[in-house]
């Protein structure tokens, strides 16, 4: 499987070291929490030359690291307190993604700045070793293959830049990736900041590893000595979990805000949750009273309700009887119903659906991190089975986490239109590995290594899931329309009418076989609706594919493997 490696990499400036006394005067106005001057005047040192060939000043890591904590740590997002704080996370995301895209990750020396060194400091805040916390690295590696010393300048006097940071406070890159993507289902408040910097982290990672394949070729090395010290190479190594590693690594990237994905993947910083006053959503704390009171008729408006459940803590100085008698007059105040409200809500299954897709794994930015993460995984595979996984071990993980998934997440991940980051051979790979997995036993086995359109036919096409459940059969399905689309595209597929023949056989089948399963409460009836109004459209634009899309457009040959 090939991965989609761009082919002419970005040209880079030269990286030459900030000058001593600029990097004083930087350090001088972090510690002083003059966050915006520090940064911009980084900012107007990175961005005072614009030729291509001028050397641009890099900032040592110490900085580097500081910015990209800005990006995440409460005290510049959730509970900034000054115009400084709250201006910093917008001028370090600016700087960052100004340096990587003109120096590049090598020579910005970003592999040191976003090391995490959680397990070199104290969890809970103080240092253990007496001496500044320096980078894990004392050595970079340059465009050119060569290595020289990393710019080790004063240290930062600031807990933001040591046991505050992010990458002391994270255990590794990968419960930082857990933690965010358990915010994006559970806490959106703190996902629009976590979202942007795993966004950052993600270009990073792809221009570091692209940068160093560049290397690679130009230096046509066997022994892939580049591709080792690349910075996702090193969040895989120093994942500190040992057995199970490769497990966990997935299940970061499948965190979905469950108790076992937040108990594995805790909040990173102290009170991250809390929000400043100013950030607090309307309605918190008391609410006026606007309703009636009318004691005799049991009325009592809402004098007794509140949002914050500390207005119940019996330890007020009350003593607690009227903490008490609180709770039991809520309890017994019966405001008045009409019809409207005990009529009880109906839910369609398209509302199922949608509610599915953003309360299980997060918003449609989040699955396209995911997605992001696991094809950077699968390249390192490829490259380096030897240091991570074999390909073939990982895209069995792949479906462990995506096949019990709702039908449009699901959906999400196989079809080759709704996410950009897996290539083509990739989404043929896992459709291939899910139909293996979701197929009856009576379907043959195969030794093609690549698809083919015989292989679709004989393999696939006609059988139905080994088990009568209509969310298996609809995945099977929906697998079976993105082969048929990613063949076509190819031009790999040619329809005949015994291709016609097999699709409506694996139609026929696959809800015969489904009508077995029966459901007596409710949502589970309403999830039923849905589940099979996934497997008739599904149905319906097979056929479409087969009778009149693919024939318009359709390959001239369908004898070579993708």
């Amino acid at each position: 499987m090939a991965s989609p490696i761009e082919e002419t990499s970005p040209i880079y400036h030269p990286a030459k070291p900030l000058p001593f006394e600029l990097t004083q005067h930087v350090a001088i106005f972090f510690e002083e929490k003059l966050h915006t001057q520090a940064l911009s005047l980084l900012l107007n040192a990175l961005s005072s030359h614009c030729e291509s060939s001028t050397p641009i000043f890099v900032p040592p890591p110490q900085h580097l690291g500081l910015a990209a904590t800005f990006l995440v740590h409460p005290s510049t997002t959730a509970r900034p307190k000054t115009t400084e704080e709250e201006e910093a996370p917008n001028l370090s995301l600016r700087l960052l993604r100004l340096l990587n895209s003109l120096v590049g990750p090598i020579s910005s020396q970003l592999s040191a700045a976003f090391s995490f060194t959680h397990f070199e400091t104290s969890r809970h805040g103080g240092r253990r070793h007496t001496e500044p916390v320096r980078a894990a690295s004392t050595t970079m590696l340059t465009p050119n293959g060569e290595r020289k010393p990393l710019n080790l300048d004063r240290d930062i006097d600031t807990e933001l830049a040591h046991s505050a940071s992010v990458w002391s406070r994270a255990e590794d890159f990968w419960h930082a990736v857990g933690w965010a993507f358990n915010c994006s289902v559970l806490h959106p408040a703190r996902w629009e900041h976590w979202r942007i910097w795993l966004e950052l982290m993600c270009e990073v990672l792809e221009d570091d590893w692209d940068e160093r394949l560049r290397i690679e070729r130009e230096e046509q090395s066997n022994d892939a000595r580049a591709l080792k010290d690349s910075m996702i190479i090193r969040y895989i190594s120093n994942s500190n979990t040992g057995f199970g590693r490769n497990r966990r690594i997935l299940r970061s990237i499948f965190a979905d805000g469950g108790a076992n994905a937040v108990n594995e993947f805790r909040e990173v910083f102290h009170h991250e949750l809390k929000l400043s006053q100013k950030k607090t959503p309307k309605g918190k704390g008391r609410m006026k009273r606007e309703a009636a009171v009318d004691i005799e008729a049991d009325e009592y408006g809402d004098f007794y309700l509140t949002t914050d459940h500390e207005d119940y803590d019996t330890s007020s100085s009350t003593g607690g009887r009227e903490s008490k008698r609180l709770r039991r007059s809520t309890m017994t105040a019966r405001p008045k119903r009409n019809a409207a409200a005990t009529t009880k809500p109906t839910l369609d299954p398209a509302t199922l659906g949608q509610a599915s897709t953003f309360a299980i794994l997060g918003d449609i930015t989040s699955l396209a991190l995911r997605q992001r993460l696991l094809h950077l995984l699968s390249t390192v595979s490829e490259a380096l089975p030897t240091h991570f996984i074999d390909l073939q071990d990982l895209y069995h993980l792949f479906v462990e986490n995506i096949r019990s998934l709702p039908l449009p997440i699901y959906q999400a991940f196989v079809s080759p239109f709704a996410l950009p980051y897996f290539s083509s051979a990739a989404q043929t790979t896992l459709c291939e590995f899910i139909l293996f997995r979701l197929r009856e036993t009576a379907a043959p086995a195969t030794d093609d290594e690549y698809l083919t359109q015989s292989k679709l036919e004989n393999c696939f096409l006609p059988f139905a899931a080994t088990t009568s459940s209509l969310s298996d059969n609809a995945k099977i399905s929906i697998a079976l329309e993105a082969l048929l689309t990613l063949l076509a595209e190819s031009n790999m597929i040619v329809i005949t009418e015994e291709t016609k023949r097999l699709t409506k056989t694996g139609i026929i089948r696959r809800a015969e076989k489904a009508q077995y399963e029966t459901r007596k409460n409710q949502l589970a009836r309403l999830s039923e609706d849905m589940e099979w109004s996934w497997l008739c459209e599904s149905a319906e634009r097979l056929m479409f594919l087969v009778e009149e899309l693919i024939p318009l457009g359709g390959g001239d040959s369908a004898s070579s493997g993708s």
